[in-house]
Formats: C-alpha cells, sequence, structure tokens
C-alpha cells in the first residue's frame, strides 16, 4: 500500500469523513424518502399509492446498472470532479421532480437518479479510504455508514413533517438543497483523487472474479436478513408488537439512535476485537430481534432498538474487512461494485419478502415464515466473515 501522505493529519481525515458522511445522508435519504413520500405524490401523479414500487424499481435499476458499468471505467476519472457533478445533477433532477405531474416522466427522473446514486458513494469513499492508513480506515468507514442512522433519526421525520404540513414538494425541495449544499463542502475539504496520469503505466485492472463478486458482495448478504423485514416494520409492530400509530415516530427514532450508537461503537472496537467476534456477537443480537417478533411480545420499543443495531453492526464489521481486498487504485471500482451489488441484493430481498407475505393482512403463518428465513440466513453471516478473513490471509500472509 502507498505510503499516505503526511498533510492529511488526523484532523484533515476527519474533516474529509464528515463531508463524507454528509455526502452518503444527502444520498441515501434521497433514495429512501421516495417511498413514503410517494403517498403524498400519488394524487398529484394519478396513481394508486401502491405504485411506490414501480419507483423504487426504477431507482435501484438505474443504481445496478451505473455501477457495475463504473466497475470498468471509474479507474480513469477524476473522481473529485466526478463526485462534484453527481452531486448537482442529483439535486437538479429532485428540483425537477417537483416540475412534473407526469408518472412516466417520474419513473424516468428515478431511474437518471439511481445512475447517479450507483455511484456517487463509491467514489466518495474511495477517495476518504485512499487518504486514510490502514488501522484507522474502520473507524472511518464507521463515520460514514452512521449516515443511514441520521436519515432515520433527523432525515426520515423531517420530510414527512414538511410534507405533511407543507406538502411533498417542500420536502423534496430540502432535499434538493442538501445535495447542492453538498458541493461547496466537496469544493473545500475533499482533496483531489485524480485517475493515473499518462506519464505513468496504468493501474493493473482488477479482475471480476468468484473472489472480487465474493468481496464486493459481503456488505449486500450481511444486509439481506434484514432487508427482509425493512418493508414490513410498521405492520409488524403495530399489528404484531402492539405499538400504536402515534409511537412509531418515536420508535424509530430511538431505532435510529440505537443504530448510530452501534456503528459508532462497533468502529471503536473494530480495532481490538476480530471481526468475526463482532459478526457473531451482532448476529446474536438480529436473532434476539427477530424471536421477539415470532413470539410476539409487546416489546416493539426493544424490537426496533435490538433490530437496527444489530443490523448496522454486522455492516459495519463487513465493511471492516472487504475494505482491505482491493489495492487503492481500485478502490473507487470496487465501491463502485460493492454498491451496485448492494442495491441488487436490497431488491431481491424485497421481492423475496412480498412473495413470502400474502397480499391482504398479516397472518402468523406467513409472517414466521419470513422471519425464519430472515433467521437462517442472518446465521450464515459470520461465516462469511470468516471465509472473507481468510482469503484475506491467503492473500497477504504477512
Amino acid at each position: 500500500m502507498p505510503p499516505i501522505p503526511h498533510r492529511f493529519n488526523h484532523k484533515v481525515l476527519i474533516r474529509i469523513a464528515v463531508v463524507t458522511s454528509f455526502i452518503q445522508f444527502a444520498n441515501a435519504l434521497e433514495y429512501m424518502a421516495f417511498n413514503p413520500i410517494f403517498a403524498y405524490m400519488a394524487a398529484d401523479f394519478a396513481v394508486p399509492a401502491s405504485f411506490s414500487g414501480y419507483v423504487s424499481g426504477m431507482y435501484t435499476s438505474g443504481a445496478v446498472i451505473s455501477g457495475i458499468a463504473a466497475f470498468y471505467w471509474i479507474q480513469r476519472c477524476d473522481r473529485k470532479r466526478f463526485l462534484l457533478i453527481n452531486m448537482a445533477l442529483l439535486g437538479i433532477l429532485t428540483l425537477l421532480t417537483t416540475l412534473t405531474t407526469s408518472f412516466a416522466v417520474l419513473l424516468a427522473l428515478r431511474f437518471l437518479a439511481g445512475v447517479l446514486g450507483g455511484t456517487t458513494m463509491g467514489v466518495g469513499i474511495s477517495i476518504l479510504l485512499n487518504h486514510t492508513p490502514a488501522n484507522l480506515r474502520g473507524k472511518m468507514l464507521a463515520t460514514v455508514i452512521a449516515a443511514f442512522s441520521m436519515v432515520s433519526i433527523v432525515g426520515m421525520p423531517a420530510v414527512l413533517f414538511f410534507s405533511t404540513h407543507y406538502g411533498w414538494h417542500v420536502a423534496l425541495w430540502l432535499i434538493s438543497a442538501l445535495c447542492l449544499l453538498a458541493l461547496p463542502m466537496i469544493i473545500i475539504t475533499i482533496p483531489k483523487d485524480s485517475g493515473p496520469s499518462e506519464a505513468l503505466p496504468p493501474p493493473r485492472k482488477m479482475s471480476l472474479n468468484r473472489e472480487t463478486l465474493l468481496f464486493a458482495s459481503s456488505n449486500a448478504l450481511g444486509q439481506f436478513s434484514s432487508m427482509l423485514v425493512i418493508p414490513i416494520l410498521v405492520p409488524l409492530m403495530t399489528q404484531r408488537l402492539g405499538a400504536s400509530q402515534n409511537l412509531l415516530p418515536w420508535l424509530f427514532f430511538a431505532g435510529g439512535i440505537a443504530g448510530y450508537l452501534s456503528t459508532k461503537m462497533t468502529g471503536v472496537f473494530i480495532s481490538r476485537i476480530s471481526a468475526p467476534i463482532l459478526a457473531t456477537g451482532s448476529t446474536l443480537v438480529l436473532l434476539l430481534s427477530l424471536l421477539i417478533a415470532v413470539l410476539g411480545y409487546q416489546h416493539s420499543a426493544l424490537f426496533i432498538i435490538l433490530f437496527l443495531a444489530a443490523s448496522y453492526s454486522r455492516l459495519v464489521s463487513s465493511s471492516a474487512v472487504a475494505v482491505h481486498y482491493p489495492d487503492d487504485k481500485q478502490r473507487a471500482e470496487f465501491s463502485s461494485l460493492q454498491t451496485s451489488m448492494m442495491y441488487m441484493i436490497t431488491t431481491i430481498a424485497f421481492f423475496v419478502s412480498a412473495l413470502l407475505l400474502p397480499t391482504q393482512g398479516m397472518i402468523q403463518q406467513h409472517l414466521n415464515t419470513l422471519l425464519a428465513v430472515s433467521a437462517v440466513t442472518a446465521s450464515g453471516f459470520p461465516l462469511i466473515v470468516i471465509i472473507l478473513q481468510k482469503k484475506l490471509a491467503g492473500r497477504f500472509p504477512q
């Protein structure tokens, strides 16, 4: 690994990580907010609220395509400029959404937003990690991943509040403003991280083989079990665990806080405790949360806290191992492929979740089947982390 430039001290690294985390927050909110906001949008587009699945599907389709495509060409571009252009276009596309009532145009705009979303964070994280010492990469990754929990803590309540009281247009204007606000942050804080100079030999191209796909999909495989449950969190807590509708915002807020704290704690412990041990511990916590749901205990707060805390901890554990697979010059293409695999497997999980549940109502038998599938798939996660570490040990025996 090439030496880290001396001019990047710890304070500078923290600033880069915070800005990258803000980019992640804006990018994740732009994607995640459309599901609840579409309930407010549907009437203006003359379609039922259930069409939100098409909107999300167009986004993830674009993200998968762009992520795979970026694997082949992202290495040759100026990544700071690429990040600037992506965030600017994402803000513009979100703004344009408020200027149309055509559902076909909306789908096209969401597909284009997915094309940008499928590459933005891969590039942003690659810049951060290329300027981070190896022993601090787990901590920096945890800082960026914490942005997802901040979406639950701050982002989602904010956009739902604006949608309820001022209309969905205002909520999307807010998201667009966040994307555009990231531009001066990128210009001031993010270091230049260009592709290879023409005077130098081109860097070794990463092979798209089974090992690369395994490492790139490790985060997505670890999150598959959680993503099976995510689409039914609200009916699960209200119909099975006894939560009231008025309590839901506070439950998600508490879950978001738990996810944030879990992310930060795992980031600290990852340099002291082995990733397989952390993966095993977080998996046991996840299984405990699923057991609460299976047994129907009226402890919705405990369920959401354990479920989200374990899910985020598992994500940090797998990320901290996978981050060592690519060389620094291959990190952008690997991160783009990693993001693409996450969107692809998330889409599969949502589809499987819909297949396992009845079209009307939540029959206990079908719900228990879904939770059992989630538990079984979650149980294999520590084994995945162990396999990844063994493969890394084979490549770097020192």
